[in-house]
């Protein structure tokens, strides 16, 4: 019994470690290094997606939420997502 119970201490420390390895390795991932920065085109392309991101606005007559260069507007600045909802709301 007492050898089980070091069996699961030594499986749980284990396990611990590579979580604690694979989350310093993503953390170094995330940010370049100064002598390494640029040799991952993908993190580039990932970091200006996430620069390009788009405001979203919800449309005044359904609630549906969209990109804002989507969006059609009434001369009383509410949003909607297509011409039928602007028109549905004037009337």
């Amino acid at each position: 019994m007492k050898y089980l119970i070091w069996l699961v201490i030594a499986v749980a420390v284990v396990v611990w470690f590579q979580r604690a390895k694979k989350s310093m390795t993503a953390g170094a991932a995330s940010a370049p290094d100064r002598e390494g920065a640029g040799r991952n085109p993908f993190a580039r392309r990932r970091n200006e997606n996430k620069q390009q991101a788009e405001a979203m606005v919800q449309c005044a007559h359904c609630g549906i939420h969209f990109p804002a260069s989507e969006s059609v507007s009434s001369a009383a600045g509410a949003v909607f997502c297509s011409e039928e909802h602007l028109r549905l709301a004037s009337s």
